[in-house]
Parts: structure tokens; sequence; C-alpha cells
């Protein structure tokens, strides 16, 4: 199958069922969704820094929006718990009433970059002339951030020039278009970073477009940083001009001068870099840890006991080794969950496909993986390792410092879809071609199970939410 017709089926299928999971899954039961939704509205209405106020921080909004998000949050890690279909028609016609406003507590996403909000920030714009009420704007933030999702991954399959159905896969594991259809601000970033890697595949010299795009990436994600050294690859076009005869080549000449390369790699990384740490350096400075947070408001935040992102990153340079050893053994400990998270889970609990999906997800990934011929070099997949590798650590070590207790001796927090954004690399560094003479037939019954799986993942979701003992429908 081409680019043009991957890129067609994944555009048609993540509409399809995006849009289903966006109106099954009940208002704010989505990882971290209820405070996504109010930084989204706060950088809405221009105010891209956090408000801090009596050692609590979020901002001075409208109290309609908490009012709704508490609404539903009876069914959070509650597993009895389901949705009373009054309740959604009663909270749709809550009006906003903006004059009304009091300072409302999201300590872990007012440190976000007003940049991961951007689709959903500017919908809600849109919508609050119009006298929208606050459920209607968080059911249009999960459409917008759907819709920005599937035009970024498009982008990334027609620009790529080899694996296109393989990116198409990944972009339709059930998981994947359940984070899409939220108002996560992580949505932004994985379309960016996708549509970046296919870039830097395509062997792109840096035009505004792809300078402001890793901007966007370091500030939103620090740990995302990593991705920049895949600039550094080299292509060539065959003589045929054919999109399948495009190679990578440490051997041939570039299409660039190495020069004109270097320079690029290094504006990149330059660019990069200063939004990171502009954007890294502020967070911090703003983060208030759960100890110093006001006590009559702390334990309903986000926040866990005995975190202190400076002092643990002492700890972390004082005690090299015994870091390493917690953060090799964490990882492996994480992979079955962060593997089942990565392909098949909703809502904020344990909510994962049946077994059996998860491993035919699996299974479909590395088939489709080993199908598909890649023309990197030795040296240029051990390059895609290392930014894989890098992509990992600053993950853990972010993770540890922002999640565990100072002197931890453990990594929590392994969610599979804070590895979208580097999924892509990794399939790049093991894409061998070994089953290619079955590629067809292994497509074939890949979108099968894709589209089983998510037709799954909709009935898991109304089983969870919906049709269980106790249903108010």
């Amino acid at each position: 199958m081409n680019p043009l017709s991957s890129s067609a089926l994944f555009l048609s299928a993540a509409l399809l069922f995006g849009t289903a999971f966006a109106v099954l899954i009940p208002p704010f039961q989505s990882p971290d969704e209820p405070n996504h939704f109010l930084r989204a509205y706060q950088v809405s209405e221009g105010v891209f820094f956090p408000e801090e106020h009596d050692r609590r921080l979020g901002g001075v909004l409208p109290v309609s929006l908490a009012q709704v998000c508490d609404s539903f949050s009876y069914m959070k890690m509650n597993y009895e718990a389901r949705l009373n279909k009054g309740l959604i028609f009663r909270c749709l016609n809550i009006p906003l009433n903006p004059e009304q406003r009091a300072f409302t507590d999201f300590p872990n996403t007012a440190i976000y970059a007003p940049t991961a909000y951007l689709p959903q920030a500017v919908t809600i714009a849109l919508l609050r002339p119009a006298g929208a009420t606050p459920l209607q704007m968080l059911y249009a933030c999960r459409l917008a951030n759907l819709l920005i999702w599937a035009i970024f991954v498009r982008l990334a399959i027609g620009l790529i020039p080899f694996l296109p159905n393989t990116l198409a896969a990944l972009g339709l594991l059930p998981a994947s278009l359940v984070i899409a259809a939220s108002a996560n601000a992580d949505v932004v970033t994985n379309g960016l970073c996708w549509w970046l890697v296919a870039g830097f595949c395509a062997g792109k010299l840096p035009g505004f477009k792809y300078l402001a795009a890793t901007a966007i990436v370091g500030a939103n994600k620090l740990i995302a940083l990593p991705l920049v050294l895949l600039s550094w690859l080299r292509f060539h076009r065959s003589p045929s001009g054919r999109g399948d005869a495009i190679r990578l080549s440490t051997t041939s000449r570039p299409p660039f001068p190495v020069q004109a390369m270097r320079k690029r790699f290094i504006l990149l990384l330059t660019v990069a870099f200063t939004a990171a740490l502009t954007w890294g350096y502020l967070a911090q400075k703003w983060f208030i840890p759960y100890d110093c947070y006001n006590p009559d408001y702390r334990n309903a935040q986000t926040l866990n006991e005995g975190v202190d992102p400076a002092r643990q990153q002492a700890f972390i340079l004082d005690n090299p080794l015994s870091f390493t050893k917690i953060a090799i053994t964490s990882a492996i400990r994480a992979l079955p969950s962060a593997g089942a998270h990565f392909v098949g889970k909703f809502g904020w609990e344990t909510n994962y496909l049946p077994r059996i999906w998860l491993a035919a997800l699996w299974l479909v990934l590395a088939a489709m993986t080993a199908s598909m011929a890649s023309p990197f070099s030795g040296r240029q997949r051990l390059l895609a390792a290392i930014t894989v590798l890098f992509y990992v650590a600053m993950f853990i070590v972010t993770m540890y410092s922002l999640w565990c207790p100072v002197g931890a001796n453990e990594v929590t927090n392994f969610q599979g879809r804070y590895f979208v954004p580097v999924a892509p690399v990794a399939v790049l560094v093991f894409a061998g071609g070994w089953l290619k003479k079955w590629e067809k037939p292994i497509w074939q019954g890949t979108i099968a199970i894709l589209i089983m799986g998510n037709l799954t993942m909709a009935h898991c979701i109304l089983m969870r939410y919906y049709a269980a003992d106790g249903c108010h429908l």
C-alpha cells in the first residue's frame, strides 16, 4: 500500500473511532483531563503563566468550570460508579457565567507551556462569545485535539519516505485514539513529534515551520529533546525518483552539503534547548511541592507527598550508581503494564482491553515492523537507538523528580502514553524486512485487528461507564 492510501485509511478510521471515544468516554474521565481543561481555559483568556495565591497554584477562573469538573469526580478511581445520563444533560445546560470567578487549583498543569493548549484554547476562545457552556467547551476541545492529531499524523505518513503503513498502524492503536480524543496537553506535542520525525527522515532543511515546531516541542515536553538528534540523518533519492526508492546512506553523497547539515543540526538543537530550558526553568520556579502547598487544598491535588524536584535532582547527582540501578529495575518491572497501557488503556483507572487483544495488537505491530524494509544503515540505526534511550532516560529522571518522594527506591508512573512521541523512532530501529514477502497479508491482518481492537475498546468503555449493574441509563 502506498503512502497516500495509508494516510487515507488512517484519517478515516482515526476520525471515526476517535469521535466515538470523544463522545462515549464521560466528561473528565481521561487522565488529568479536569486540570488540562482548566489550564486550556486560562490560556484561552490570554493568561499564559500560572497564578499563585496563598501557596496555591492555578488561576482565577469562572466558578462554573470547577463546578462542572467536580460533578463527574465521583467516577474517578471508582469502579462501581456509572454515568448518570441526567447529569450529562444538566451539566450541558450550566452556563459559563464568566463574571463569577474564584481562584481554582490545577498545580500540575498550570506549569505547562501555553503552546501545548493551542487547539483547546482557540476552540474555547471561539465558542465563548457564542454562549457555549463549560461542558460544551470540553467536548469541543476533545474534537479539536482529535482533529489536530489526525492532521499531524496524516502529514507525517505522507512525508515519511518509508514505513508509512507502520506509522498508520501506530496512530490507530486504541489507546492512542483515546488520548487523542481528550483535552490532554500531550496530543499537540505527540502529533508535532511524529511530524518532525517524518520530516527528519525525509531530509528536510529547517525552514520556519520546522524551527517553530522544534521550539514548541521543546517547551511542551523537555524529554522530547533527543528527537532533534534525528535531524543528522542523511538521505538521497535514486535516479528513478520513486518514493519507495528513497533510502538512507552513510556512504553516498547526501542531498545537502555536510556543512549545511551541520548548521541545520546546530540551529535545531539551539532552538530546542533554548525553548526547553527557558520554560523548564520557569516551571521549576513556579512548582509548589506537596509539603509546601496550602494544607487546606493540597490533598485534592495531583501532588505526591515528599516530592521536591530540586532535592531529588541533588540526590541523583550524589548517588548516580544507586539511581541507575533504581531506574533500570523500575523500567524492567514496569514493562508489562506500560506495554498494555501503550496499546489498550482508557480512563483514570487500570481499564485495559482484554489480554488477548493486547497480545494481538502487539503481535501485529511486531509483524508490521518485521515486514517493512528500512533503508537505515547500522550507524543510522544506532543513532535512532540512542535517541530512544536518551528519551527514556530523560523520562525516568523527570518522573523521578516530579512524581516520586526524595530518595524513593522505585520510579513509578511508567504510563505507556508517555512514550507515544518516540514510538516511530523505535520502529525505525527494529524495521528489517524479514517478513517482506508477506507484507500485504500482514498489513491486511493488521487493519482487521486494529478495527476490531477499536470496536472492542468502544465495548469496554460502554461496559465500564454505562452497562454494568447500577447503570442509570
